[in-house]
Order: structure tokens, then C-alpha cells, then sequence
């Protein structure tokens, strides 16, 4: 398996915008429903390249990451991969290195999840993460990586 990260550019809008559609898209519109107009603006606004890791499958722009690393934590903002590179274990691949950069670092590592959102939800448990909150649409979770 040949996966990657790149550091996303000014030029990747419209790339991280069809990876949201293609994988968050579903719980989106369960939980407030899918504006195609306000989606697009509100993904131009909060749009910072900076911040944003494009995941790279066999040479194909599949997914995107986002994280936020403090003093005392690695905050897990996205992790989205589009649904038909999904099950691959290519989450878990970037998974498992971030919990080791966490256990190395000695950080815990934070996430919120979608309620309706299960499967991600299976997904980090098995990876060893607990509900830490319940939000009205979320699930906070946290792994302290270096007690495992």
C-alpha cells in the first residue's frame, strides 16, 4: 500500500472541498441537511492550506488531514478519506503513526466524532480512544497514546 502525505497549497479549494463531499457528506445531511451553496462558502471561508495534509493513495488525492498539536496534546481536527478509498486501512496507517508521534511526545490525543457517524466511532475504540463528552451531534474522544 502507498500512502503519503503533502502539504496542501492555495490551489487545493475545489480538491479538499469534493473529499469533504465524498466523505463527510452523508452525516452532514442526516444531522442538518446538505446546502450545496452554504457548504461551499462556509468550506471557502474556513479553507487554511496551510493547516491541511492531502493523503496520497497509488499516486490519487483520496483524503485530507488536519492536525493542531499543543504542549499537552494532539488534536485530531479531520481525518477524511473519500468513500471508495475507505477500508483500506489507510486510516489506520495514519492513525498509528500519529499515535506513535503522541506516545513519543508523551501527548493525549483529542477528536470529536459525529453521533450518527458509528463506524468512526468503532474505529477509534478499536484503536483504544474513550468517550471522553456527548455533544449534541459529537462525540469527544481521547487516546492518552503513551498508557497504552
Amino acid at each position: 500500500m502507498q500512502a503519503c502525505l503533502r502539504n496542501a497549497t492555495n490551489l487545493d479549494l475545489e480538491l479538499t472541498y469534493r473529499i469533504v463531499c465524498n466523505s463527510i457528506k452523508p452525516y452532514v445531511t442526516k444531522i442538518w441537511g446538505w446546502d450545496e451553496s452554504y457548504q461551499r462558502e462556509i468550506h471557502k471561508q474556513k479553507f487554511v492550506a496551510s493547516e491541511i495534509e492531502i493523503i496520497i493513495y497509488n499516486e490519487k488525492e483520496i483524503g485530507l488531514l488536519i492536525v493542531k498539536e499543543s504542549e499537552n496534546e494532539i488534536y485530531l481536527q479531520s481525518i477524511l478519506i473519500e468513500k471508495k478509498f475507505q477500508n483500506l486501512g489507510i486510516g489506520r496507517i495514519l492513525m498509528e503513526q500519529i499515535i506513535e508521534q503522541a506516545n513519543s511526545a508523551k501527548k493525549t490525543i483529542r477528536l470529536q466524532v459525529f453521533k450518527v457517524n458509528l463506524r468512526a466511532q468503532r474505529f477509534y475504540k478499536k484503536l483504544g480512544f474513550e468517550e471522553i463528552s456527548d455533544l449534541e451531534n459529537h462525540i469527544g474522544m481521547e487516546k492518552t497514546a503513551y498508557n497504552t
